[in-house]
């Protein structure tokens, strides 16, 4: 059985992470890359908000599968043949695994006007996530 209120309070994370990413929507690459900008910051909100969602697809998939998912990408897939995601918005997150490792584990090599260039996409699309997620919550009951 799916604990609901794990779900809910990873969901208040990542609104209060997306709330925070908003501030930096509308930086330049100049102002995002230059000494004291934001973009540390903007890398980590990223990668708290992958994780976070992934959080919630593997505690849910497997309560309802029984066995999680194998790693962060196919978590938003997973999610989707459970019903907590439509398809397609599974398959356009599911690349934002990638760029959740690629700021974790191959940090040297991120490549910064790609990340800048991900924020409208993170908020927009991981927003969509949220309300989907909370939808599901309301038909669980």
């Amino acid at each position: 059985m799916v604990r609901t209120e794990i779900v809910r309070r990873k969901l208040s994370h990542l609104d209060g992470y997306l709330r925070e990413l908003e501030a930096h929507r509308e930086v330049t690459l100049d102002a995002y890359l230059a000494p004291g900008g934001p973009r540390r910051a903007v890398e980590r909100l990223i990668q708290l908000i992958v994780e976070t969602a992934a959080d919630i697809n593997v505690h849910v998939v497997t309560e309802l599968e029984g066995t999680p998912p194998g790693d962060y990408r196919g978590s938003f897939l997973a999610a989707a043949r459970v019903g907590l995601l439509p398809a397609e918005l599974a398959e356009r997150l599911a690349p934002a695994a990638g760029l959740r490792n690629a700021l974790v584990h191959d940090y040297a090599d991120v490549d910064d006007a790609r990340v800048h260039a991900a924020i409208p996409l993170v908020l927009d699309g991981f927003r969509e996530y949220a309300r989907s997620v909370q939808a599901w919550l309301e038909r669980q009951g």
